[in-house]
């Protein structure tokens, strides 16, 4: 059997809309080694490839979000396309 290792950041993040914050996301990523990045409560309501860029490294191309409602809410996925092939499979 063929079996690989790999770490997933799983992260209640309480707000992703400060450098701040960004900084310390992206310094726990490279600390992690993980190739899956899960983060929730973002309490954003969209992402796009330019605010990615501005926590994660450019190895991490693809992603899929929950959107928040209001104040609250939020989840960010997002992971490695050569280490695993992601697909949405519902969204609300």
């Amino acid at each position: 059997m063929n079996t690989r290792n790999w770490n997933v950041l799983y992260w209640n993040i309480r707000g992703l809309n400060g450098s701040g914050k960004w900084d310390a996301v992206r310094d726990k990523i490279i600390e992690s080694a993980c190739s899956i990045v899960c983060l929730q409560e973002t309490k954003r309501d969209h992402f796009d490839t330019p605010f990615i860029r501005k926590f994660l490294q450019r190895c991490f191309d693809k992603f899929a979000f929950a959107p928040s409602i209001g104040a609250s809410g939020g989840i960010l996925v997002t992971w490695i396309s050569n280490h695993f092939n992601g697909f949405v499979l519902e969204t609300k």
